[in-house]
């Protein structure tokens, strides 16, 4: 793979990141002639509109003896991508992280209860609700 070729699949790589409705996307990729390194890519987001919180990042990186070990470069810029184009597929939607944080926030809620005193008459509908949310999110019985 050349570098134009490569570069190219970064530039669709970083609108396809663009396009997955989250915050703050960044790619970078590095080569060094010295150092440990050899090769490393970084991709991340943040998954919330807030500084500081909600990152996630997908890394790697070559080294320079693994490349004398006999690493095809080559091979592993092809695997690269193809792992990061999954990783970009797999970032949940903007309603399912809300989803997900609903259900976080309710479970801290119901911990919060219990370690107050809140009776059990109060908690178990809370309890329940939240066992039907994790429910639904397992199997997504949402209607679309």
């Amino acid at each position: 793979m050349d570098i134009t070729t490569f570069h190219t699949a970064i530039v669709d790589l970083q609108a396809k990141l663009d396009n997955a409705d989250v915050f703050r996307q960044q790619t970078s990729f590095y080569m060094w002639g010295d150092g440990i390194s050899a090769i490393r890519f970084e991709m991340e987001y943040s998954n919330v509109p807030e500084y500081g919180e909600g990152y996630e990042t997908f890394k790697r990186s070559l080294t320079h003896d693994e490349i004398k070990e006999g690493v095809d470069v080559n091979e592993w810029l092809v695997n690269l991508l193809k792992d990061v184009h999954d990783w970009i597929d797999a970032i949940p939607t903007a309603e399912q992280r809300a989803h997900d944080a609903f259900t976080k926030s309710l479970g801290r809620l119901i911990d919060q209860g219990r370690d107050i005193g809140i009776e059990v008459d109060f908690l178990n509908p809370l309890t329940a609700m939240m066992e039907k949310l994790a429910t639904n999110a397992l199997e997504d019985k949402r209607k679309k």
